[in-house]
């Protein structure tokens, strides 16, 4: 069989077990076959999400170092994170990536996370001078930032504008960076009053997360996945298009041992880190001893 890499293809495959024959567009609703293309329109994009959501898919992983946001959640929580746009599920936290067993966080509105664990802050630098240019560049020797990073710059003297203003660095050098605001617009700096001295720059705090990104892409499926895709597109399609509840029963017994088989060729693709810290061993060891305190523990690398 040839590799399946379209949309259409793994539609057609999941009306191949409800047998139905195959369609010649899901975008596309026009006779003949209208009310099935129109279906399988509806339900191709919300049953991939689905099957992306299950596991955690190899093809699918992904990482990134999200940026604090300006405003704090209402309560709970210091600090909330603004999540990747392409986010699905979430992995791990924390770059020692072992899970988020025993790390307290919340998703909000599924854009933000809200944690205060795991995350990385840094240390001020000292600015030495800022231009009036389009766009301003900074001097503090050996920053240490790069391109794109989000910055703060506080106590400036003179050019008191960008003060407690988050901004992009952008064109860095050793010792130099211009300004931008964080949608990646230049800083123009030529009418601010004229830098007179002091002031610090600081690296906006981060978090790093693993997460299962929105992988739409089907050329990168995994075959397995792709098989297990069809029957959960099956699944749901199912009884709107067949009416038959039976059917429906033998497709989700289908999907159920397929599953099963592509999340364990999914993990030995990946074999799990071996357990360093156990919370029961721990906890035996503790209170065996007559100790009473107790640690958030950590456990299987999710990478």
């Amino acid at each position: 069989m040839a590799a399946i890499t379209t949309a259409l293809q793994i539609c057609n495959l999941g009306l191949s077990y409800l047998k139905i024959p195959a369609v010649d567009s899901i975008t596309v609703f026009t006779s003949p076959d209208k009310i099935i293309k129109e279906t399988c329109g509806l339900w191709y994009d919300p049953s991939r999400l689905e099957a992306l959501r299950a596991h955690p898919w190899n093809f699918a992983k992904s990482r990134a170092k999200l940026v604090k946001s300006a405003t704090a959640p209402l309560f709970g929580y210091a600090s909330k994170f603004p999540l990747p746009t392409d986010f699905v599920r979430l992995r791990f936290l924390g770059e020692d990536n072992y899970g988020v067993v025993g790390i307290d966080y919340d998703l909000e509105e599924n854009d933000y996370i809200l944690t205060d664990q795991e995350i990385t802050t840094s240390s001020a630098v000292n600015i030495t001078a800022i231009t009036k240019a389009n766009p301003g560049v900074v001097t503090a020797a050996g920053h240490g930032f790069e391109d794109d990073e989000i910055v703060i710059i506080e106590d400036v003297v003179g050019m008191t504008s960008v003060n407690d203003v988050r901004v992009k660095v952008d064109d860095a050098t050793t010792d130099t960076f211009s300004l931008a605001t964080e949608a990646g617009v230049d800083i123009d700096t030529s009418a601010y009053t004229a830098y007179a001295s002091g002031g610090t720059v600081t690296k906006v705090d981060t978090l790093a997360i693993g997460y299962v990104k929105d992988m739409t892409d089907v050329s990168y499926f995994d075959p397995l996945f792709v098989t297990y895709l069809a029957l959960v597109f099956a699944k749901n399609i199912c009884y709107g298009v067949t009416g038959k509840t039976t059917l429906r029963r033998d497709i989700r017994e289908m999907l159920f041992e397929t599953g099963n088989q592509a999340r364990a060729v999914n993990g030995q693709d990946k074999p799990p880190v071996r357990v360093t810290r156990s919370s029961v061993i721990g906890a035996r060891r503790r209170f065996g001893s007559g100790a009473g305190h107790t640690d958030n523990p950590k456990y299987v690398n999710l990478n």
